[in-house]
Order: structure tokens, then sequence, then C-alpha cells
């Protein structure tokens, strides 16, 4: 699918998408040079026998020599982020903010985990380098996040915020005939098929009998975490109004559009792994927004000067209807 423009009007292109995608290719390269520096002023009370893995409980069970540690963290922290940057050049200009905002993340994540583990150690010998704890992983993840938004913010693109003119609904768009006093309301679900809630269920009972077993106390905290996210979000609530239109589940809205965003909205195909890579809340590479839990019938919404938006769910026409009626109604 091409990148949709404005149909009356033209706009220069937001450059900031592109430039907070350049400034996030020097984070990781950044971090992993200080990452090493710090290594080396702290090679004299690092263990000769770095522990750079450790099991469920607690315990080391990988270990690398000075150099070894150094280069490993370093690659992972340089080259992954900018891997990522790499998939980001190739993505519609529109999706370039979120690309920047996971690999400046990841890489202060990477950095923080590879480097910040090492240097942990410092004063132990290999035999007692036990997992270093969560002070150092909980300050990673918030310096992730921090950063992340920054980039996602910065990179966000201003077509997102004011959006060009939107010429005539074209004549093939679904409409309904009501005065402009009626007021309108769609309300549909997008949800797993059977077979994939069964999935989902076999993988949460796995991940439970696994909690188990370990008896470690930071799994019996990620795993049912992680476990409720996925049930949580195999099904989601989808409100059609007058503000546009919401995906919400779990209390969390995951895909908004604004009825002055909208184009024009029709019914499409969809093929969940050929077009988006997996299930749920999902950017394509040509940055397309989805919701998608299955493949077949989705409601399409086209936008002025962005990427199109896409949601699975039974009823594509009837939505249609009503959102092209409502985006009439605000010019």
């Amino acid at each position: 699918m091409t990148e949709t423009q404005p149909r009356t009007g033209t706009r220069p292109l937001d450059p900031r998408p592109t430039r907070a995608l350049i400034v996030s290719a020097f984070v990781g390269p950044v971090i992993a040079s200080a990452g090493v520096v710090a290594l080396v002023a702290a090679r004299d009370d690092l263990p000769a026998r770095i522990a750079v893995h450790w099991g469920v409980d607690g315990a080391p069970d990988r270990f690398l020599g000075f150099t070894g540690t150094a280069v490993t963290a370093g690659l992972a922290t340089a080259l992954v982020p900018l891997a990522l940057v790499a998939l980001g050049r190739f993505m519609h200009r529109s999706a370039r903010g979120l690309a920047a905002a996971l690999a400046g993340g990841i890489a202060v994540l990477l950095g923080a985990v590879t480097f910040g583990s090492a240097l942990a150690q410092r004063g132990s010998s290999s035999a007692t380098s036990g997992f270093p704890g969560w002070g150092w992983l909980i300050a990673a993840l918030v310096g992730a996040v921090l950063v992340g938004t920054a980039l996602a913010r910065w990179g966000r693109s201003d077509e997102a915020v004011r959006p060009g003119p939107r010429g005539p609904l074209p004549a093939e768009a679904a409409r309904l005939e009501v005065s402009t006093t009626t007021r309108l309301a769609w309300v549909g679900r997008t949800a797993l098929p059977s077979r994939g809630v069964l999935i989902v269920s076999v993988l949460g009972l796995l991940a439970v009998v696994w909690v188990a077993m370990s008896g470690v106390p930071w799994v019996l905290v990620i795993v049912p975490a992680l476990g409720v996210l996925l049930v949580g979000t195999s099904a989601a609530r989808v409100v059609i109004d007058q503000s546009g239109l919401r995906v919400t589940s779990l209390g969390l809205t995951w895909l908004t559009v604004a009825l002055d965003h909208i184009d024009h909205a029709s019914v499409g195909t969809v093929s969940p792994m050929r077009e988006f890579g997996g299930w749920g809340s999902r950017v394509a590479i040509d940055g397309r927004r989805g919701y998608v839990t299955r493949a077949g019938e989705a409601l399409v919404i086209r936008r002025i000067g962005q990427s199109d938006v896409v949601v699975t769910i039974d009823g594509g026409d009837e939505a249609a209807a009503v959102l092209n009626t409502l985006a009439l109604r605000v010019g």
C-alpha cells in the first residue's frame, strides 16, 4: 500500500521524524563508548571472569574475560539499535519517530544491562557474582522510557497534529442518509478467533507451570504480568462517535483517529503476519497503524496526508458508513 497524500492542497514534509531517527543512531555508539571507558577505568577492581548471564535462581551461569565482556557489551549496545535505525529508514516517514524511540530506548537498556551488570561486580570474585539486584535494572528501564519518550515526541510528525485539507468524500464511500443533528455512534469488538484464544491460554498455562517450578520472586512478578498483558490485548473494544475512533482494552487506549484526520473509511482485508508481522497493536513497515487480531475483513481508514489505519472487526461496512458520515460533519 502506498503513502496516502491529501487530495487537496500540499504542504512541505515535516523533517522531524527523520531527524529523530538520525539522532537515535548516535545513542547506542555513544553509550557503548562511555561503557567501554568505564570498564577500562574499573578493570583492576573487576573479577578475572566476569558474570554475563544469570539463571532463574540468581546464580551466574556464563562468564567472559574482560576483553570478551567489553567487546560483547559494546557491539550489542551499538549495533542492535543501529539495526532498528536501518529498518526505520525504510519505513513510512510517519513511523520513523516510533523507530527512533525504540532504537534509543533499547540502546539505553542494553547499555545499562550489559555494562551496568559488569560494573556492579567490582570488588567481587567470579564465584560470588550473584544477580546485581533490582536498583540498576529499574534505573535502566526508567532511562530507556525517558529517552524513548523524548525521541517519540520529537519524531512525531506535525501532520499528525494539524492535518491538511480534506476534499469531497469519494462517491463510492459508504455513508448514512440522516440529518446533521442525529447523534451517531458505533460500538464493536475486535478479538482473536477461538484458535488464537486457545493458543494464548496454553501459553499462559505453561507460564504458570514455569513460575510454580522456579519459585524465584522476580519470575513470580514478570511472567504473570506478561500473561495478563497478552490475554488482555487479545480482544479490544472499538468505539466510533463524535470524537473519532478509539480502540481500548485493559483500560488503555491503543489506537485513536480524530474525525478531522479522516479522508474516508472503507472495508478491506488484512493478513496480520504478512502485512503487520503479528497480531495486536502494530505498525507496518509502510507506516500503516493497525489493531489486527485475525485475517479477513477489516475497517480501513485513509487519513489526510498520513498512512492508513486498519482495524479487524465484523460489520466493517456499518462502521465505515458511520465514520464517513461523522467525518463529513467536521468539514
